[in-house]
């Protein structure tokens, strides 16, 4: 059981880099903590690995299975003393290659992965939120989420849908004294490229856009946008500046910029 006057957190993709990092912060400060993946035996590690939480409660689920992660959000509300100050989606998936050379499966499971598994967990976890004081959500976007990227078509297109939703939410749920918003890496967890038909290995937009990023700047950014009011939070100040312009420049100079940072 959660201490009765401890915040409260809630970490989809728990044993990521990113859901790590933002677990062992949130541990160190004192928070009770709830960590959801599908990896049991990476939750189990994580677990035992975790210093300073009033309370770690782990579960391994499905997190694209609408009725399981709505019994699995509604017990360890039960548990955290049916209360959650903050909810983290760092879930997600991602598969590199060319749109058309990518099996329907494999494009279900980027959308899945990646934008309804942040759905599914946030409807369930809005009860909890709203009985929280001043709650906040905070999703890992993409900046993917600002322009599609090639060879990453189905991801930009579940991580846009990532934005929209959170923007969405953000008007919504002010209602209820939640602030909902996104923290846009640049790629940190981007795989290694594949070799063209010709031999050649494309450059990936992380080695332009932001080649020092790590999962402990993300969660840097994570702490920060818990007191702030932006929507948006994007991770290192180079990332910040190309953000900034994407915001104000013509569309064919971003679709150019786009292209340079994506090495298409």
């Amino acid at each position: 059981m959660a201490s009765s006057d401890a915040s409260t957190l809630l970490v989809t993709g728990a044993t990521s880099d990113i859901g790590r990092s933002v677990a062992h912060r949130f541990a160190r400060q004192g928070w009770s903590i709830g960590l959801l993946d599908g990896d049991a035996a990476g939750l189990h590690g994580l677990t035992e690995q975790l210093e300073g939480a009033s309370a770690v409660i782990a579960r391994a689920l499905d997190l694209t299975d609408e009725e399981e992660v709505q019994q699995t959000v509604a017990d360890i509300g039960e548990d955290m003393g049916g209360r959650l100050h903050v909810l983290v989606n760092a879930a997600g998936v991602m598969q590199a290659g060319r749109f058309e050379q990518l099996d329907l499966e494999a494009h279900r499971t980027l959308i899945d992965g990646n934008l309804w598994a942040m759905l599914a967990v946030t409807h369930a976890a809005f009860p909890l939120l709203r009985e929280a004081e001043e709650a906040r959500v905070v999703s890992i976007a993409s900046a993917s989420s600002m322009y599609g990227t090639p060879d990453l078509a189905s991801y930009s297109a579940a991580k846009a849908g990532v934005r929209s939703l959170t923007q969405a939410l953000n008007l919504e749920w002010a209602h209820h004294n939640i602030h909902v918003c996104d923290v846009v890496p640049p790629y940190v967890d981007a795989p290694p490229a594949s070799p063209d038909e010709d031999g050649s290995v494309p450059v990936r937009p992380q080695r332009r856009l932001a080649p020092n990023l790590s999962p402990e700047d993300v969660a840097d950014v994570v702490v920060e946008a818990l007191s702030g009011d932006r929507i948006h939070w994007p991770v290192g100040k180079q990332f910040r500046w190309i953000y900034r312009l994407s915001d104000v420049l013509p569309a064919p100079v971003v679709r150019l910029l786009m292209r340079y940072v994506s090495g298409f």
